[in-house]
């Protein structure tokens, strides 16, 4: 089955749904956690429009506690968790406009800072920032909207963008 991917505009209600969902979050996890608002949501451009959101825990034990407390409170372990990182949906199938996708990292790993290298960077970088966005568009067109594909053509782009920022 081909799941399909939408690019579309930024909207600003996105901020206030981090904002919402951080609170949200705070209630139920020690308040020495670091939450962070990551991905283009956060930049302020536009993409699949879901709210990515960066959890920093001190080491392994400590993430897989929080990502238990999350999937307690109505979150989904997908597909895309490793050693370093687990990875969390606000739903079980796949994610879309105005959704959040959780990423928990230890601080200390390369994960966590690469989320906020490349976020602060294309803050910083506002002409890279638009690039990034019609990068997206054309990667969406170039996969034939096929999620799985457009996500393949992404991820190298922005391997690409990261080594840029890191300089």
């Amino acid at each position: 089955m081909i799941i399909m991917v939408d690019i579309i505009e930024y909207s600003d209600a996105l901020k206030q749904r981090f904002v919402d969902e951080k609170r949200r979050i705070k209630s139920f996890i020690p308040n020495n956690i670091k939450i962070e608002h990551v991905g283009s949501s956060a930049v302020g451009i536009g993409g699949k429009n879901i709210v990515d959101i960066l959890i920093g825990v001190s080491d392994a034990t400590e993430m897989r506690a929080i990502r238990d407390i999350l999937v307690k409170n109505g979150y989904f372990e997908g597909n895309d968790s490793h050693d370093d990182r687990i990875f969390l949906a606000s739903r079980k199938e796949e994610t879309g406009e105005g959704d959040f996708h959780v990423h928990i990292c230890p601080i200390s790993n390369d994960s966590y800072k690469d989320f906020i290298i490349l976020r602060d960077f294309l803050i910083a970088n506002p002409n890279r920032a638009k690039e990034y966005f019609e990068k997206k568009c054309e990667f969406a067109e170039e996969a034939n909207f096929d999620r799985k594909k457009y996500k393949a053509l992404k991820s190298k782009y922005v391997s690409k963008l990261l080594i840029d920022a890191k300089k």
